[in-house]
């Protein structure tokens, strides 16, 4: 369900044994703009303790209530390693938490981008070739933790100049992925709002606190009124990308493969011109592999190549033939019209496990 991320502050943060403390803020990545973690200001029984929470231990939100509970405890959190929420996380301390509470780390995917997107971007340096002859690569990219303060109150420009700036977010609350940007025109346009979706930002200049989007706002002046009060449908969001010459916005998808440590894992498909070698999967630890590619809306095919094999996708997906005289396992990227799981998110375990993982798709 989209929700605004205001609404998420001040919420209580509620362990396995009581009550932890408030939602102050969060981060997120400043790639696919996924919200990574929150800080909890603790209560009375906790002073002097800011906490740093994944969103990946928590549970489902009660909106209601507003409470959003966490896999720990207490004792869990008082001994967990101090923040600074005023300053920058540091990949060190991601791991100490993530070794403190044994908690999943989202680091081990690597992020990739088609040729030709508007963001900075670091060629792959694997040269190592597989049995099927590689064509066009894709760029390699590395994404940062920002804080949802750091563009909250951004000025927003458009390509005429100043159109507002950057009052809330509109986020996923089951992805956690930040869908849209919530600006406030009261500028040039009292009592109005546009959503901008992270996906029609042309650059974000953090040191200045602006962020350049691509359209006029003579067609933010005509674009369908937006009521902030209210949830964001499906339908005004048709309108919006219409009215704005916006296609379905791009999806960051997961791809996972269970293999044992020390083995290498590529992912090829229609989508990088069947590149055997620009696109390696991360040790997520525990056996798990995983990388994200940002994918259009389209039918793809894709194979996995683990140690020079070419391999499809888990058993059950939909394959088609290939020029081979094999198969290509297919995946389907659209905008979801509910909130049931996609296979999206695609895993092979070992033959000794007849089951496959699966996730929502991420991001928007």
């Amino acid at each position: 369900m989209n929700n605004n991320l205001s609404n998420s502050v001040d919420c209580m943060i509620r362990a396995k044994d009581g009550n932890v403390g408030k939602v102050e803020q969060f981060y997120f990545d400043d790639l696919t703009w996924i919200i990574r973690y929150m800080t909890v200001k603790a209560v009375r029984e906790l002073p002097g303790h800011n906490y740093l929470i994944p969103v990946a231990a928590l549970g489902k939100p009660d909106w209601e209530k507003r409470v959003i509970p966490v896999n720990c405890t207490i004792a869990q959190m008082r001994s967990s390693p101090n923040i600074n929420s005023d300053a920058p996380i540091s990949h060190q301390h991601e791991i100490e938490l993530q070794q403190h509470y044994a908690w999943p780390g989202y680091w081990g995917g690597n992020f990739y981008v088609p040729p030709g997107y508007e963001t900075a971007t670091f060629p792959a340096n694997d040269t190592e070739s597989a049995v099927e002859t590689p064509l066009v690569g894709m760029r390699k990219v590395d994404p940062h933790l920002r804080s949802t303060r750091d563009i909250t109150g951004c000025q927003v420009l458009a390509k005429e100049g100043n159109m507002g700036q950057v009052d809330d977010f509109v986020f996923d609350d089951e992805t956690w992925g930040i869908r849209y940007l919530l600006v406030g025109t009261r500028n040039w346009r009292p009592n109005r709002h546009i959503l901008v979706s992270p996906q029609w930002i042309r650059q974000v200049n953090w040191t200045d606190k602006k962020v350049f989007v691509d359209f006029s706002r003579d067609a933010i002046k005509k674009s369908p009124k937006f009521d902030p009060t209210k949830p964001v449908s499906l339908d005004y969001e048709g309108k919006l990308r219409e009215h704005l010459k916006k296609p379905e916005v791009k999806e960051w998808i997961v791809f996972k493969f269970h293999a044992p440590p020390g083995t290498k894992i590529y992912v090829a498909g229609t989508f990088n011109n069947w590149d055997s070698t620009s696109i390696k999967l991360g040790h997520h630890g525990k056996g798990t592999y995983t990388a994200m590619i940002l994918l259009s809306p389209g039918k793809y095919e894709y194979k996995f190549i683990v140690n020079g094999e070419w391999r499809n996708g888990p058993e059950g997906s939909e394959q088609v033939p290939n020029a081979f005289g094999t198969t290509n396992s297919t995946l389907v990227v659209g905008h979801p019209t509910t909130h049931e799981v996609h296979p999206h998110t695609f895993a092979r375990l070992p033959d000794s496990e007849s089951h496959r993982l699966w996730s929502v798709a991420v991001g928007g």
